[in-house]
Parts: structure tokens; sequence; C-alpha cells
């Protein structure tokens, strides 16, 4: 992703004023949405709509009554709601997943030969199904709709039964499921692709080659840090000293042994520092000593608790976008990394304030290296900042979306009928 002289000039002169006009249209579909879900792409869906309904957009955002990801239970009623000025329609998820028997029978689905794996039985296990949700697309309004991430029900059925123009944020990272054939099927349904980073359109490239022959856009989304924040606070509220943060789910695939294990080895030579875990509403049951397991935060603290934190830990190696990334940056904190995720080697390249590991040792070593130099710590922080800054601005994200649908809905797709004749 590359910034430019508008970008910058936003960054202190604010969004620039619209010219009155008819409203873009645009409609969302995510498998779960709402206020206190976590998750990269649900949490990038929310932000997307609210962006754009400020700047005049008409924004639905369809979705199912799932707030769980492991379960699909239901959190929400279905029917039509409200989330800001954002228009939100919730259809029922009919079935629900148990995670150990869905973990055992993924194992057994991707050691079969590609020909023989049957992937409609996994991908509907995998759910959240919501046979209602693919129906109402395909019988909907013909305004543009954006459908992330790519893996779930919603998208891989849901974007080849929607009506034209049809856009795809994969979401995609390296694992099996990326190379089903359905997950081709739907990436050659989509009209346009837009992708997190580079590294993530390399990669769909390489493992679905239609992906290549779709126009594409690189940049999703932006950062709004708030101002004054209490970088104090957090640690005097929760009564902590110095620590780290982990702001996600608490879950194998996103790197929490490795996590776990690396902070271990960390605190044997800093007993001092805490590790405290925020952002997923399932907390460790027993989590080892030091670590701290504390949920979701609202706003104020979750930006407190970046703030405040000595870096900002992602150990997951699956990643398309990493959002805590941006926001440590965006808090002036540094951040340690994950290497062996080339979307996470690619972000502390490009802005220069983190340190990447591959294993416990190297993350125990990076951290110890970040608490016995306070200042180095701070540069990596002022170094990222910049970065999100400059790169990382809404007016930029809705150019590239208005230039995405435009390339294959042609330039008066905000004048046509939201109703199809």
């Amino acid at each position: 992703m590359t910034g430019s002289a508008a970008d910058a000039s936003e960054a202190v002169a604010g969004p620039r004023p619209r010219t009155p006009g008819p409203s873009r249209r645009l409609r969302l579909v995510v498998p779960r949405y709402g206020l206190g879900v976590s998750g990269g792409s649900e949490l990038l869906v929310r932000r997307l709509a609210h962006a754009l309904q400020r700047r005049r957009w008409d924004v639905e955002v369809w979705t199912t009554t799932a707030g769980d990801e492991a379960t699909w239970s239901p959190a929400f009623p279905p029917g039509d709601d409200l989330d800001g000025g954002v228009r939100v329609r919730r259809f029922a998820a009919v079935s629900r997943r148990h995670p150990q028997l869905f973990h055992q029978l993924s194992r057994a689905v991707f050691r079969l030969p590609a020909a023989l794996r049957p992937e409609t039985a996994w991908l509907v296990a995998q759910g959240p199904f919501a046979p209602a949700l693919v129906h109402a697309l395909a019988t909907g309004s013909d305004r543009p709709t954006l459908f992330t991430p790519y893996l779930y029900h919603p998208t891989i059925w849901g974007l080849p039964a929607a009506p034209h123009p049809r856009l795809l944020i994969p979401a995609a990272h390296a694992e099996p499921a990326l190379g089903l054939r359905a997950v081709g099927r739907a990436v050659a349904a989509a009209d346009a692709l837009w992708y997190g980073t580079e590294e993530e359109r390399t990669l769909l490239e390489a493992v679905q080659p239609v992906a290549a022959r779709r126009p594409h856009a690189v940049g999703t989304v932006a950062i709004d840090p708030p101002v004054g924040v209490d970088r104090d606070a957090f640690r005097r509220d929760r009564g902590l000293g110095r620590y780290l943060l982990y702001a996600g789910r608490a879950t194998r695939g996103k790197g929490l042994d490795l996590l776990l294990n690396g902070y271990a080895l960390l605190r044997r030579r800093h007993p001092e520092v805490s590790l405290a875990l925020i952002g997923d509403p399932e907390r460790l049951v027993a989590p080892p000593e030091g670590v701290l397991s504390l949920g979701w935060l609202d706003d104020e603290e979750h930006w407190s608790a970046l703030a405040g934190a000595e870096a900002v830990v992602v150990p997951s190696g699956l990643e398309s976008l990493s959002l805590v990334t941006l926001e440590a940056w965006a808090a002036g904190r540094p951040c340690l990394l994950n290497g062996d995720s080339p979307v996470l080697a690619g972000q502390a390249g490009r802005s220069g304030g983190a340190l990447l590991f591959r294993d416990p040792r190297g993350l125990c070593d990076g951290a110890g290296s970040l608490l016995a130099d306070p200042e180095r710590a701070a540069r990596l922080g002022e170094a990222g900042r910049r970065f999100v800054a400059l790169h990382y601005r809404w007016n930029s994200v809705v150019r590239r979306l208005e230039g995405l649908i435009a390339s294959v809905a042609g330039e008066g797709w905000a004048e046509r009928r939201t109703d199809r004749p």
C-alpha cells in the first residue's frame, strides 16, 4: 500500500467536503456483525460501514444472527436493526457447530486427496449456514454487494447468487481451505477483488489463478485514533506495571500457544512484566501466572491499553491484514510480529515499527530487548505512527472503493435504481 500527497494533506486538513449528489449504494455481507463482535473482518466491515454512512452513502449490512464464531450460537434476533445510522438485516444461522467435532472433521477432510474431499459437506459444517440470506441475495436489489471473508457460507454461496456487481475482500491467508474448488468458483464469481495487502493478493493469485484476471485494489481500512489518550489509565485502573498486550481471539489458530510459551520464557527474566489478553469475549478459564484475560473492552479502554503497552504482540502466522498492528502504531507503540506471516513481515518492513519473531525464544528475546531499551521501543512506535498517519486514511479507502465499483459497474452506478424491474 502506498501513500500520496493527497493522503498526507488529509491527515492535516481532514476530509474534503463532498459535492451533493446521488447517494452511493452498497450492501456489505459478513457472517457476524455488531458491537462486541471480535474478529478482523467483522471489525473492518463495521468501520467501513460507518465511514461510508458518514459520507452519505446508502449502506446496508446483511449478516446472520451468530455472535460466536466457534459455534455460531445466536447473539442477535433475526430481522432488521440499526447500528447507528447503518441498516442491518440479520438472517438466522440454522445450525450450530461443535468446535472439537469440526476440528476432527477438518483434519480428516484435508488429509484426503483434493478430488475426494467432500467440499460441500465440510463447507456446510463450517457455516454459518444461512440459506435465507442466500435466497434474499438472489432475489434482492441490484446495488453493488461486497462480501468478506472468503471462507464462510454467506460468501461461498451468496457471492454467485447475488446480482452484479459483486466484490470480494478475501481476507485470505495460507491455509488448506484456500485451495478448495468451491473457493475458486466464488473468486471467479466476483467482479472485482479488494485486498488488505499486496502479500494477500500475491497469495490468492498463486493459489486461485482466476484471481489474477479480476480488477483489484489494495487498501481496505483506515485507522482513526482518538485524541488525548491517557496512556497510563489502563495500567492504573487495572493495577498493572509494565505489560505486553495481545488483542484478538484466544485460539490456537491465532498463535496463542506461541504467545504463552514465549511469555513464559520472558517471565523468567522479567517476572514484573504482565501479559494482558483483550478483545475475545471467551476468556481463558485458567490463565497462567502473569497472564490477565480481560475480554472485551470499550473503545476508550481499548486505546488506553494499546497506548500503555510496552509492545503489542501478534503471534498468528495466518493474517491477511492485522488491524491491531495498525492501531498499536497509531497509538505510538511498537509491535512484535510473527515473521512466518508474509503479511506481518511486509507490514513490519514497510513501517519500520516492529520486531519479528518465529518461535517462543525469538518472542522472548524481542520483548526483552524492548523492555531493556525504552528509547528504541519509542522510536519503533513513532515510525509506526507516521506510517499509519500517512497511508491509512478514510478518504483514500473510499476513493479506492469508488474506483473499483466504477471499473466493473460503470460511472453511473450511484444513480441506478435500488429495486429490480
